[in-house]
């Protein structure tokens, strides 16, 4: 019973440290947000931007966890870097404006966060289920 207890402590951290990165595009601009499953902005993280596996841009996010960056490339790759192997990448085409606005991004985020806990309830009951089951044999 304490395995189980411990299994689901370490995996219920994994989520925890996921870190998130929204992108929008309004003509050449793009911008860059990143966040933690927290809800905690990922502040001074490390912002690099790849064409063709090639770094044309490396800077750091603000305070804030955004950054706007002026592509002149159709293709991009955004990464952020949050050390200690926190790392987030998407891929954006700068000539199609992203539409999405910030708040509808985060609360389908949030409503994944609550599907993922009632699975893990569900999974956590079939388990005890069956232990009774196997002990009662």
């Amino acid at each position: 019973m304490k395995y189980i207890f411990i299994i689901f402590i370490l995996f219920s951290s994994v989520w925890a440290h996921k870190l998130n990165v929204f992108l929008t595009n309004e003509d050449s601009n793009v911008h860059v947000f990143a966040y933690f499953a927290s809800g905690a902005v990922c502040q001074n993280c490390r912002l690099i931007i790849k064409n063709k596996d090639k770094i044309v841009f490396e800077d750091k996010l603000d305070n804030k966890g955004k950054y706007t960056y002026n592509s002149k490339f159709k293709n991009i790759d955004v990464i952020v870097d949050a050390e200690g192997g926190h790392m987030a990448q998407e891929k954006i085409e700068v000539s199609k404006p992203h539409t999405q606005s910030l708040t509808k991004h985060i609360q389908e985020e949030e409503t994944q966060k609550y599907y993922k806990i009632v699975i893990s309830l569900l999974l956590i009951g079939i388990i005890f289920f069956l232990i009774k089951k196997v002990k009662r044999k």
